[in-house]
């Protein structure tokens, strides 16, 4: 992300944005590259909707848990294991899609919903302690971000 954005309204402008435009990229790609892999190293875009359909189910899990709960504890998810565990190989792209699609959708629904002071609750992530519930959708923003643009590289090494 190029700033981080200061109040709601743009932190949720920036979610919004920030999603729509990883799913209108992830869309876009041809069923038949989905599994293929140009660059050493990288992952499948196929992987990439997998690793963000996994990351978008923790993140409003978060969104979920620090309006509803005081102070909840944030567990860092392992990304590194999740392609093995959670069977990357074998899980259906368009249905991680689907799954970012619907989620986006439902975070949007809520954080367009709560209050000013909503904004500021907080979550204590266990390596980086206090977290307002606007830093934790910017970040998510930013993950969204990243990842078109990791999706824009691959495809335009196919």
């Amino acid at each position: 992300m190029n700033a981080t954005p200061i109040s709601p309204e743009e932190v949720l402008a920036k979610f919004t944005l920030s999603a729509t435009e990883f799913i209108t990229t992830a869309r876009a790609i041809p069923a038949q590259d989905l599994h293929k892999n140009p660059i050493i190293g990288q992952w499948s875009p196929a992987f990439v909707l997998h690793h963000m359909c996994d990351g978008d189910l923790h993140f409003t899990t978060r969104f979920l848990n620090c309006l509803a709960e005081d102070n909840p504890a944030i567990f860092p998810f392992e990304e590194e294991i999740y392609p093995l565990r959670l069977n990357y190989e074998k899980r259906d792209p368009m249905a991680s899609l689907a799954s970012i699609e619907g989620n986006f959708v439902a975070a949007k629904n809520i954080l367009s919903l709560i209050s000013e002071s909503d904004w500021q609750r907080t979550s204590v992530h266990t390596e980086r302690g206090e977290i307002r519930l606007l830093e934790l959708v910017s970040i998510s923003a930013g993950h969204s971000e990243a990842h078109r643009g990791q999706l824009e590289e691959i495809v335009a090494a196919l």
